[in-house]
């Protein structure tokens, strides 16, 4: 009688755990092992973990992936000038009020959003050179010396030419 009370919790917790598992994008076949093993722990270690990446569908396989730095417009909302509700930056006609947007807007909107992020962005640090390729400046022309590096500077350099260090003129 015992034996089968805790069989049929097994069961239940494996069943539950592979459910919660697969709407979390997770495997729910191993999760329904771990909730037979260890019943309700195991079942509360399902709830407990974190999503898990999503499969990509057929019609997102033919999109290329984003990349750092690159814009997403499905990342960025728009504020309706009718009913002032948040929707997407590529939608032509509000979901809220049916406020339409010409396509021409649409297009400035995102050009517009484009370049915000685009100044946000850091700028790509550029190589450091060898120092074999870099020409030390004459004696008269050294100002002060890199803060990290020590390379000889001249005066107005804004960046150490050897370690590309932004220079600070006291």
């Amino acid at each position: 009688m015992i034996t089968g009370i805790l069989l049929i919790q097994a069961v239940t917790f494996a069943i539950l755990s592979g459910i919660v598992a697969s709407n979390k994008n997770r495997d729910p076949a191993g999760w329904g092992v771990i909730g037979l093993l260890f019943g309700l722990f195991g079942f509360i270690a399902a709830v407990a973990v974190g999503e898990g990446e999503e499969t990509q569908s057929s019609s997102d396989q033919n999109s290329q992936p984003s990349g750092e730095g690159e814009f997403d417009p499905d990342e960025h909302e728009k504020k309706c000038p009718m009913c002032a509700e948040y929707i997407k930056l590529e939608a032509r006609r509000c979901k809220h009020c049916g406020h339409e947007f010409s396509k021409k807007e649409v297009e400035r909107q995102i050009e517009e959003v484009k370049q915000k992020v685009a100044e946000k962005r850091p700028p790509e640090p550029k190589e450091k050179k060898d120092p074999s390729e870099l020409e030390t400046p004459p004696p008269d022309e050294i100002a002060a010396r890199c803060g990290d590096c020590h390379y000889p500077l001249r005066s107005g350099q804004r960046r150490c030419p050897k370690c590309q260090k932004e220079v600070v003129w006291s």
